[in-house]
């Protein structure tokens, strides 16, 4: 595919019409003072990110089978078919899941089990938004930095993506019970000691939340995105060879996700002071480590439309200085629309006027942002912006 005019032009023009949309839905869905006002922030958090999940299962996992077949202009039943699933994934927890065995995933549950409804509600919400970043993460690995290995080019699809959703499925659920659930055992007024390990974190971390771990844990799927898109699989391809180049990639976005999440700690130390071990707001621990995550969201959208709206430029370079430039330009962009975000949010978006408000989440923004982006690029393969080259007879 390529550009129906030139890249900044074509790239312009999707950014403006990927927002427009998102700012529509957010009015009607999201924003507090419209109809439906679901930005609580946690409730709307949830299905956004779960609104993702499937677009990878899809796109990534499934390579988009069996709509294949369809012209592109077609392909966007895709759409109701990825908020079909996510629909059936929310209500799974909410009816099934949650109420058989893990009560945290089920706000009706945790209401009829005493939980105060606006509690039950937040509870259910923050297992469920985060069971799904989990789940990005999970199971983008293997198609991202394993590129389907061992199966790739010797298992067609569907065999190959139910092969890779199995362990894509595995790592996540591992995943959250490593990460997510410690942090449900000192959730609730009572310890739950017995159903979940005292937090692994809390002694280096200065935090028993798990707001630790997604300081960190939202850059990784961040560097993962990168690496899929404006990277172009650098530098973890040095290893040469799978799965070297996964268990390289893998280590290294870890541990690069780390460095930078203490960098932008050491930022806000700097700003701010330094935080205060169960201090409140913008004083406290956790709600640092949350910002640092918040931080990583806002550069989920410059990736995606560098990659597929600008043509992935520049291409002129060399490839290392290529990948140097466009990392710089997607942080910049980042900074510049974190900064906007909070300027012109409460305007525009209707979220709470003070930046370090305990209502102020602005990854589910940054989260949904991007939901008309994927939907377009990956289901519609950005037409009508993209067109089939014309070939010489």
């Amino acid at each position: 595919m390529e550009p129906r005019w030139n890249n900044i032009v074509t790239g312009i023009i999707g950014v403006v019409i990927t927002t427009i949309i998102a700012l529509v839905f957010w009015a009607v869905f999201a924003d507090p003072r419209g109809p439906m006002r679901m930005y609580t922030p946690l409730w709307f958090f949830a299905i956004t990110a779960w609104l993702i999940v499937p677009t990878i299962w899809l796109y990534l996992i499934f390579e988009n089978y069996p709509f294949t077949k369809l012209p592109i202009k077609k392909r966007a039943v895709m759409i109701p078919v990825s908020v079909v699933i996510t629909l059936i994934c929310i209500a799974f927890f909410f009816y099934f899941y949650g109420p058989l065995a893990v009560p945290y995933f089920s706000w009706p549950k945790l209401e009829s089990m005493g939980v105060a409804k606006l509690a039950a509600r937040d509870y259910s919400c923050y297992a469920l938004a985060y069971s799904a970043i989990v789940a990005i993460f999970g199971m983008g690995i293997w198609p991202i930095l394993f590129n389907n290995w061992p199966w790739r080019n010797k298992v067609e699809q569907p065999a190959l993506g139910f092969a890779v959703f199995a362990l894509g499925l595995s790592i996540s659920v591992f995943l959250f019970q490593v990460l997510v659930h410690p942090h449900f055992g000192e959730a609730f007024p009572i310890s739950q000691k017995f159903v979940a390990a005292t937090p692994w974190w809390k002694d280096f971390a200065l935090t028993y939340h798990g707001n630790f771990i997604f300081g960190w844990f939202v850059w990784a799927v961040v560097y993962l995105i990168m690496t899929a898109t404006i990277w172009e699989g650098k530098p973890w391809t040095a290893a040469r060879k799978q799965p070297w180049i996964g268990i390289f990639g893998l280590v290294g976005i870890i541990l690069l996700s780390l460095l930078t999440m203490y960098v932008v700690l050491s930022v806000m130390d700097i700003n701010l002071g330094y935080a205060i071990p169960g201090g409140r707001r913008s004083a406290g621990l956790y709600w640092r480590y949350l910002h640092s995550a918040e931080v990583a969201g806002f550069m989920l959208y410059p990736t995606l439309a560098l990659y597929y709206y600008f043509g992935n430029v520049p291409k002129k370079f060399s490839e290392e200085v290529n990948w140097a430039i466009r990392t710089v330009i997607v942080f910049v962009a980042g900074f510049i629309i974190h900064q906007l975000y909070y300027l012109a949010g409460p305007a525009l978006l209707g979220v709470p006027t003070s930046w370090d408000s305990e209502a102020q989440l602005a990854l589910v923004w940054a989260t949904w942002w991007i939901v008309p982006l994927v939907y377009h690029c990956w289901f519609m393969d950005r037409w009508p912006l993209y067109k089939t080259p014309v070939t010489e007879s």
